[in-house]
């Protein structure tokens, strides 16, 4: 009930255009790294200028020395780690507004975890009898 309690609270941040925090971030990534994943290639889409960011590059070594590659828990940590690096200003990527990058990050993601449509409702609703998308997906 934790995580969905919390998933919830993030969700109003982003419907009252709050910005959020790293550990948010940090928590949505953890809640679902596929659907983190596909928000980040959406994000490059949006905002091409955040492409080092948010797709970190992948090593490539010869062929006589064959170094693991990353896991895709390791690449988003190190979006993650991207971001925190961009939030202080000391990443190479200049021009690229923080806040805007989190913002559509997390507005991606909630889309794509909750389809937004008019027909169900997210958070349930007293008299609401069919239940609410939230409660169904958590």
């Amino acid at each position: 009930m934790g995580k969905d309690l919390l998933l919830v609270n993030i969700y109003l941040k982003i419907h009252h255009k709050k910005p959020l925090t790293m550990d948010e971030l940090g928590n949505l990534a953890e809640y679902d790294p596929e659907c983190f994943v596909k928000t980040c290639k959406n994000v490059v889409y949006n905002i091409p200028e955040a492409k080092p960011i948010m797709e970190p590059p992948v090593s490539r070594a010869p062929v006589e020395d064959p170094k693991p590659k990353l896991t895709e828990r390791q690449k988003i940590e190190k979006i993650l780690e991207n971001l925190k690096q961009l939030e202080k200003n000391g990443y190479y990527a200049a021009g690229v507004d923080t806040e805007r990058v989190k913002s559509l990050l997390g507005n991606l993601y909630m889309e794509l975890l909750f389809p937004h449509n008019d027909k169900e409702a997210f958070i349930g609703m007293p008299g609401n009898e069919n239940g609410s998308l939230f409660d169904k997906k958590a």
